[in-house]
């Protein structure tokens, strides 16, 4: 006789962030659940850890100039910076230079999808800004979500968060409260969403912290979970000026709850969204999007 059904929850880690996996399944599940994260997140570091010194990222790095074979999932991830650097007007810009007296070769690393090669500039390097974690949660969620067939579930990092299915039978949405960055002890308010994810970061989080100092927290909702990730981080790392009308041109169907550092919460988003998706909030100022094509 199968055991019942309950929501059980996982551990995972990866790249210095803790995974968080909350699964409506059986006991019996477990095993073969925990062994499906952890070797899957296993093989992210492997590809993706900086801080592994033979891991496939640092090995590109240190090829730069040089071509470089690359694995499948490599290629996947850097077809999707390239993508981001364009829809960010190249604000998202995973390609750095080693160090400010090198003059740069070329802007712009060369993939050789045929051969899975990659080349990058001379002395330059490749920070995915944590693109690469939000994929990895992503590509997991649809593994569990479509391969193993779990319907209901939710998978979340520090920041990031994606859902599916509804949390019980009743067809509910999942509804996640919203960190408040004044006090942790009280919420800015919640979310409710089906299906979908979500990313929250501070200037604090970005490395040399180049944040402007008028932003103090984003949040963006929507369908896409790296998605969301690349757009809280660039609109924390852009003045609000230039950050707010690329991503109210640029986003798919996202929107975005930013707490600024004189105390005020700017929402960007749908009106129809406001307490239908998000609830209990004490905006200071709405601004709406037309409703997406």
């Amino acid at each position: 006789m199968a055991s019942p059904q309950a929501y059980l929850p996982f551990h995972f880690h990866t790249m210095a962030s803790d995974i968080e996996l909350l699964l409506y399944c059986s006991e019996e599940d477990q095993s073969r659940i925990h062994h499906a994260g952890t070797d899957w997140f296993r093989r992210v570091d492997q590809r993706f850890n900086s801080e592994l010194a033979d891991s496939e990222i640092n090995l590109l790095n240190t090829l730069a100039g040089e071509s470089c074979l690359v694995s499948n999932q490599m290629l996947e991830v850097l077809f999707l910076a390239e993508m981001y650097h364009a829809v960010t007007d190249g604000n998202y810009s995973p390609l750095h230079m080693q160090s400010p007296q090198f003059v740069p070769t070329g802007r712009e690393w060369v993939v050789d999808p045929a051969h899975k090669t990659v080349t990058l500039p001379l002395h330059t390097h490749i920070d995915l800004q944590g693109l690469e974690v939000s994929w990895a949660i992503k590509r997991l969620a649809a593994y569990i979500r479509k391969t193993l067939a779990f319907d209901r579930g939710r998978l979340a990092s520090r920041g990031e968060l994606t859902v599916w299915g509804s949390p019980m039978r009743d067809e509910q949405p999942w509804v996640i409260g919203l960190h408040n960055p004044w006090d942790d002890h009280r919420q800015l308010g919640c979310i409710s969403i089906k299906e979908g994810a979500l990313s929250t970061c501070s200037p604090m989080e970005l490395r040399g912290n180049p944040g402007p100092h008028s932003i103090l927290q984003c949040t963006v909702s929507g369908p896409d979970v790296v998605e969301c990730q690349v757009w809280a981080r660039l609109l924390c790392a852009l003045e609000p000026q230039a950050g707010l009308p690329l991503f109210t041109k640029r986003s798919t169907d996202c929107e975005a709850l930013i707490v600024t550092k004189d105390q005020e919460l700017h929402y960007y988003g749908q009106e129809a969204s406001l307490n239908t998706k998000w609830h209990d909030l004490s905006l200071d100022h709405a601004h709406f999007h037309k409703p997406w094509q």
